[in-house]
């Protein structure tokens, strides 16, 4: 009961941090990955503007899992095959590290209402799952994965047009309602908690 409160509490903190945060970027909008005729993940995507250029800076992508279970080995593929479609082979071998650090954070099948956020910080990027941070990336990685998103070769035009804000009013409303409704269990917060442990222990 105890851990059970206690990771609550650390929900609670972190949505403090992140409302914090959330003013400081800004919604450019909500995205489903779909493959196979199936949403794998919703996302949202907040980037800074700058108002010379109208230019946006990726800040943080927060990702949420939208199938019943996704196994560690499905969402390696499918972000491998998302990041060569749009860098080439070469960019993803000299990302290995990062790479790495990205897929060994999930020690387990990850389940409907687990959020992932990559967020820009000042050290680099932090990567959380259920409001645990596991692991800290270069701010690059953080760059190249919302490209493989919306660049040239996005995995559907349907996902780049709803995370650069260009989807309709009604599809953006739509999704952001599936998104806000996705939200993790205190026991499951308090599962993810473990694998932090279980991470640190092996390093």
């Amino acid at each position: 009961m105890y851990r059970i409160v206690l990771s609550l509490i650390t929900a609670l903190t972190f949505s403090i941090s992140l409302s914090s945060h959330a003013a400081e970027a800004e919604l450019q909008g909500y995205g489903a990955f779909s493959n196979l005729n199936k949403d794998w993940m919703l996302m949202a995507l907040y980037s800074d503007i700058a108002d010379e250029t109208q230019s946006t800076k990726p800040q943080r992508l927060e990702i949420k899992i939208a199938t019943k279970k996704f196994s560690p080995r499905r969402f390696r593929s499918l972000w491998l095959e998302t990041f060569a479609v749009e860098h080439g082979t070469d960019k993803v071998e000299a990302m290995q590290g990062d790479l790495q650090k990205f897929f060994n954070i999930v020690q387990g099948p990850l389940k409907k209402g687990d959020t992932l956020i990559i967020e820009r910080s000042e050290l680099g990027a932090d990567i959380k799952i259920n409001y645990h941070t596991l692991a800290q990336i270069s701010d690059d990685f953080l760059d190249a994965m919302v490209q493989s998103l919306v660049g040239k070769h996005p995995p559907t035009q349907a996902l780049k047009a709803g995370l650069t804000g260009q989807a309709s009013l009604r599809e953006q409303t739509n999704l952001g309602i599936r998104f806000d409704r996705l939200e993790p269990t205190l026991p499951r917060i308090a599962e993810i908690s473990r694998w932090g442990k279980r991470i640190l222990a092996s390093k």
